[in-house]
């Protein structure tokens, strides 16, 4: 058409229809925009999900929108952002033809960024690194291709995707640095296990009945809210969880794997439940799974007293790692995360918080 017609430029898309079917073609692109749309803002809410499972972003409130359905989720937060971001673009661009630049840069891109994460896959899964490098590398090499063509629009309009993705980058690493630096301080007050069974033996405190669930982000080492609260107060629960949840590599994690226990003395058990990135950690599915078990029956989950920590951090510069501003920086996420206690599921009237100043 273009070729016959070089003026339909100005309109190719509703000039290929006949008059008559202009607006019956505004409404079909309006529906494909929404379907469109509605993809993209379920793939950030998967993406968001599996960022926080995965420790490169803070915890955020997360809304399950189906019973029966796994993976049908909401986040408030997200859902804020893009309408944000969306705004924003249409009034700094103010037409679609402005938009050009920054929808090819980041469409080519994002071709060639799929193509190179496959690849990695494919090695992943044990395909040939010949194979793999013949046929992602064609793949690529046309990617590059439509990135090289695009170039030419980086500065009108390209630069706004890369900037929107440069901020959420810079975001989630300082978020990953930040959450490494604060758990090696933690790692560093933590009690040994024998030193703190050693203490508690020596030391009776006054044993309540009834169970406690403390929960720690470590594998190895006492708590720090469960050191905390038996130095000021002297009383321990006679069964003590510790619980340890861990975010596996894998999409999804099958019933007979979830739970591992791990004994540690004097009525302290340390369970560690393990969740796929895709999964919402359901703390108390989880712990009702791992009270089948002998060593643990007689518990119910929804009778147990949950100890949270609430962590401050103090930016200081004392620790090398992160500049002062970035330690503000992820200090500040760190104070809006979500509530543990809230993102894990477990009802606040079995909550007690455990307050602790941490320097980073």
């Amino acid at each position: 058409m273009l070729l016959s017609d070089p003026s339909a430029i100005e309109n190719p898309f509703y000039l290929l229809a006949p008059g008559w079917a202009h607006y019956p073609m505004v409404a079909f692109a309006t529906v494909a925009t929404i379907i469109a749309s509605q993809a993209i803002i379920s793939g950030a809410y998967s993406l968001t999900q599996q960022s926080i499972q995965l420790g490169f972003l803070p915890r955020m409130r997360v809304l399950h929108t189906a019973s029966l359905v796994k993976g049908q989720i909401y986040i408030p937060i997200v859902n804020w952002l893009l309408a944000a971001g969306t705004i924003a673009a249409v009034i700094m661009f103010g037409s679609s033809d402005a938009l050009g630049g920054a929808y090819g840069i980041a469409v080519s891109m994002l071709m060639a960024v799929t193509t190179v994460l496959a690849a990695l896959v494919a090695l992943h899964w044990g395909f040939s690194p010949l194979v793999v490098a013949t046929v992602n590398g064609l793949f690529l090499v046309v990617d590059l291709v439509f990135v090289a063509a695009n170039a030419t629009k980086l500065w009108e309009g390209g630069w706004f995707p890369l900037l929107l993705a440069g901020v959420v980058a810079f975001l989630m690493l300082t978020w990953r640095t930040g959450y490494l630096l604060l758990e090696q301080q933690r790692s560093r007050l933590r009690q040994p296990e024998d030193e703190f069974i050693g203490w508690v033996l020596a030391n009776p405190p006054i044993r309540l009945p009834g169970a406690a669930a403390i929960f720690t982000a470590a594998s190895s080492g006492i708590p720090l809210a469960l050191t905390h609260h038996l130095r000021h107060n002297r009383v321990l629960h006679e069964r003590v969880l510790l619980i340890n949840i861990v975010s596996s590599d894998a999409p999804r994690i099958g019933p007979d794997q979830r739970v591992r226990f791990v004994p540690v003395g004097a009525g302290i058990t340390r369970v560690v439940l393990t969740f796929g990135f895709m999964e919402h950690p359901n703390v108390i599915d989880g712990l009702k799974l791992a009270c089948r078990d002998a060593g643990l029956r007689g518990i119910d989950p929804e009778e147990i007293t949950y100890y949270f920590r609430r962590v401050m951090v103090i930016p200081s510069g004392k620790v090398p790692g992160m500049a002062v501003w970035r330690e503000r920086l992820f200090a500040a996420m760190h104070l809006n995360a979500n509530l543990p206690a809230a993102y894990f599921g477990v009802p606040t009237t079995q909550v007690v918080e455990v307050g602790l100043e941490v320097e980073i």
